[in-house]
């Protein structure tokens, strides 16, 4: 077992006495866990000032994430943060706290201080929706590591924080020991910010993107790739595919000396199909196909192009996979193929230009970030244990090893791109590293957190070459997992140093990128791809919009429009992660019959249902009877009247029954469809949220007014347990009608 240091989060000082014996105090507030393997329980419920946490645990590469909380009697209890801004250390030495941005600063190279401040200002709107963005201005809290912003713990916010309040500490504590060449574009970039002339995050991200190109301009990229698919030893058939094919070896190098011929970006695909003999090799080979089509003409464009715009890259990659998703589902269309009868396939790929390096992700195949002496995680899964940490249910350590949570809730081929829920990250690279990209056939049972030192770290000083080190990541997938097909890519990446590249002054506009210069992309109306925010947990504060964002208004309708879409299902598959897979789940006899009757979205002998205890808020996906009481006749006028598909309900209770009667829930009517298309659904947890034990796709179009009922916001009544568990999906509302 690794050792697992872990950081007590708080301002206090901390009495060893507080800590349980599971956990040894170190110095500081680092404690090392005694017992790794055995995953800590959340806290129930998880009190509010976690929430931040687990809102931002998609930015696993900045932020820490909750392990454990041990409350000994206390308000707040200890909150124990694991993958905190702490270095690994020699065996015998104690571990030591990552230096703070001040500190590291002065000797860092101009392209990384321009690459410290683009992450943070990526980080910047994210942070503020969950008034912890004083994180990022504290030296206590933020420190670096290599290359990348990481964060010791967050820091809530006491007062309004404004981009102003960034450029005041930027400039009192960066300015003076910035590199010469870059120097003069920061006082210009801190006076703007100070006097209110960029007041939102994403034009200093553009202003970060022109420094960034400009630096970059003075490094030559050397890059490596190697990749390779493998059967594995237990399956009959291989459903994974990759690009560049199977056994590939390849050298680009992308700077000012690189020949024409290398100058093309790099593109490394990996999918996972799903859909066992029905399908699954069918899909992964047809988005391959699909996204290397669609991104022809781009990477044509880009190998004759000094520089590019990083938004119409992002978005060239948001549509290519939604053209690979509307393809594989098409296919299921004509094949008539419903429910876990649809192929599917999940996808990780990394589109690089020079210094960028573009992470595009649908499902839980992974990427990687290895440097010298770090192995991080750059993609958050697309499951069912994701989901709930960011709902604010638990920690991921523990959520993740519950029954049914490795259930994927996307994947490439369930339903149109409208209700796709893309992710393109981008990383800046300033040293040497090496990328990978894997599917879960590896990725389970942390085997590349395990084995990166011995099979990853030494293409880093020259031991090994990518070739060999697939190879043998095939054979350690095969020997430690064995359970499905692995498909390993790995890139090396080289940073040469030619010459100093001085950064103009920010101009008083951002450029514009005129059509001539535009690559050849065309527009798909129907792929929504902007990442959504995540809420609150419902008895929480709502998020507080940004002033002058139009962000938020974007977002929401992007997240009401996939509220009445596709994305209505949940695709299950195996994904054992950290534990060997569990066993299904346990279910009343009662609704056990009923499914076995109707099986839907069922796969691998997993089975995840919506959770109806109180309090808990689903959205129906076919219509119900309310009943004002359980157990009477339908003749005795028992009936509330018919609830529409689409409206969402709060659990109030459940009966216990007696004897061999069947068990009714008591619930509680918060919107219906016309209410919910209105705008009182919280985005992320309307458009996100996918049901926990329908395979069946919903209809994608508005709710009509033939589903129009009697029934009205706040109205109550019984439906029995086997039709409701058929019938709803996991939901969030912002509010209820008080009783």
């Amino acid at each position: 077992m690794p050792h697992r240091y872990l950081w007590v989060a708080g301002q206090d000082k901390l009495d060893p006495q507080q800590l349980s014996e599971r956990y040894v105090w170190q110095h500081q507030r680092v404690v090392l866990d005694t017992k790794p393997g055995v995953p800590p329980l959340s806290p129930e419920p998880v009190p509010p000032y976690i929430w931040p946490y687990l809102m931002l645990a998609p930015h696993g590469l900045h932020v820490p994430q909750p392990y454990a909380f041990l409350s000994n009697g206390s308000e707040n209890g200890l909150l124990l943060l694991d993958t905190p801004a702490i270095a690994a250390s020699p065996k015998g030495e104690s571990p030591s706290l990552l230096p703070s941005l001040t500190e590291a600063w002065p000797t860092a190279s101009p392209l990384r201080q321009l690459n410290w401040l683009w992450q943070i200002a990526k980080l910047w709107a994210d942070f503020a929706e969950q008034d912890v963005v004083s994180s990022l201005l504290l030296n206590t809290c933020l420190r670096v590591h290599g290359s990348l912003v990481r964060l010791l713990e967050l820091s809530p916010d006491t007062q309004a924080v404004t981009l102003g309040n960034l450029g005041s500490f930027w400039k009192k504590n960066l300015l003076l020991e910035a590199h010469p060449t870059i120097r003069d574009f920061l006082e210009a970039l801190c006076s703007r910010l100070i006097d209110g002339d960029i007041d939102h995050p994403d034009i200093l991200v553009g202003y970060l993107d022109q420094a960034i190109a400009a630096s970059a301009d003075g490094y030559q990229v050397d890059y490596r790739l190697a990749v390779m698919t493998d059967q594995g030893p237990s399956r009959k058939r291989n459903e994974d595919a990759c690009y560049p094919a199977s056994g590939t070896n390849q050298i680009h190098t992308l700077g000012p000396k690189a020949k024409a011929k290398h100058r093309h970006p790099l593109l490394l695909l990996v999918c996972d199909g799903i859909g066992g003999h029905d399908g699954g090799d069918v899909a992964s080979r047809l988005a391959i196909a699909t996204i290397q089509q669609e991104l022809a003409p781009l990477l044509e464009w880009l190998a004759d192009q000094p520089l590019h715009d990083p938004g119409t890259v992002t978005l060239a990659i948001e549509q290519a996979i939604g053209a690979a998703n509307d393809t594989i589902s098409q296919h299921n269309d004509q094949g008539h193929r419903q429910a876990r009868d649809r192929m599917g396939t999940t996808i990780v790929m990394a589109l690089i230009i020079g210094v960028h390096i573009y992470i595009g992700h649908v499902g839980d195949s992974r990427a990687y970030r290895v440097s010298a002496n770090s192995c991080r995680q750059i993609t958050f899964d697309d499951d069912v244990a994701a989901r709930e940490v960011r709902l604010g249910y638990g920690f991921y350590a523990d959520v993740a090893n519950r029954p049914g949570t490795g259930a994927l809730i996307q994947a490439l081929g369930m339903a149109n791109s409208v209700g796709l829920h893309v992710v393109v990250q981008r990383l800046i690279l300033d040293e040497d590293i090496v990328l990978l990209l894997c599917s879960d056939g590896l990725s389970d049972y942390d085997r590349v957190e395990q084995a990166w030192r011995t099979h990853l770290l030494p293409i880093l000083t020259h031991k090994a070459d990518p070739a060999k080190t697939v190879t043998g990541l095939i054979q350690l997938a095969n020997t430690y997992n064995g359970h499905d097909n692995v498909t390993v890519g790995v890139v090396a990446a080289r940073l040469q140093f030619l010459k100093p590249a001085s950064v103009p002054k920010p101009s008083s506009e951002l450029p514009t990128i005129t059509p001539s210069a535009r690559p050849p992309i065309q527009p798909r109306s129907s792929v929504t791809t902007q990442p959504l925010p995540s809420e609150p947990p419902p008895t929480s504060r709502p998020a507080t919009a940004r002033k002058g964002s139009p962000w938020p208004v974007l977002l929401g309708l992007t997240g009401l429009l996939g509220a009445v879409t596709a994305l209505t299902m949940v695709f299950f598959r195996e994904s054992p992660r950290t534990a060997p897979p569990p066993s299904a789940v346990s279910l009343p006899e009662s609704i056990q019959d009923t499914i076995d009757q109707d099986p839907v979205g069922i796969d691998d002998g997993e089975l995840s249902t919506p959770s109806l205890t109180p309090g808990s808020y689903l959205q129906l996906t076919r219509p119900v009877a309310l009943s004002i009481a359980p157990e009477i006749g339908r003749d005795s006028g028992n009936d509330l009247g018919q609830l529409p598909n689409g409206a969402i309900a709060q659990v109030l209770t459940r009966q216990e029954p007696a004897g061999d009667q069947s068990r009714w829930v008591k619930i509680k009517v918060c919107a219906l469809p016309e209410t919910v298309s209105s705008g009182n659904i919280a985005p992320d947890r309307a458009s996100s949220q996918p049901p926990a034990a329908s395979g069946t796709i919903a209809d994608s179009a508005a709710v009509t007014s033939s589903d129009a009922t009697s029934l009205t916001s706040g109205t109550e009544g019984w439906i029995p347990e086997a039709q409701l568990v058929l019938a709803v999906r996991a939901a969030e509302a912002l509010s209820c009608p008080a009783e």
